[in-house]
């Protein structure tokens, strides 16, 4: 039997659901390094609780990305997702 501790969960929910903002899936992140670098941000953040106000308030809002430890990888990761997304020919590719 796991026992999951509740700081745990919440770190994970907060961080699942800013990328959740970008269409990122948590679990789809291909790179161990990056996942397990993005949990130890969020987990070590002292903005934690301005964090989950904000998801709250305006998730929409860009104000997370002046004090979020991650907003650099996660907006990298988005721009990946969007490449990703487009047809060869719009990402430069022979399409």
């Amino acid at each position: 039997m796991q026992i999951r501790n509740a700081a745990y969960d919440r770190q994970l929910d907060l961080l699942d659901c800013r990328l959740a903002m970008f269409d990122i899936d948590f679990y789809a992140i291909e790179s161990d390094e990056t996942f397990e670098e993005l949990k130890r941000r969020c987990f070590n953040c002292s903005f934690q609780e301005a964090c989950a106000v904000d998801l709250r308030r305006d998730p929409s809002s860009v104000v997370w990305e002046s004090y979020c430890p991650n907003a650099a990888t996660i907006c990298e990761l988005a721009v990946a997702d969007a490449l990703i997304d487009q047809p060869a020919h719009v990402r430069g590719g022979d399409g």
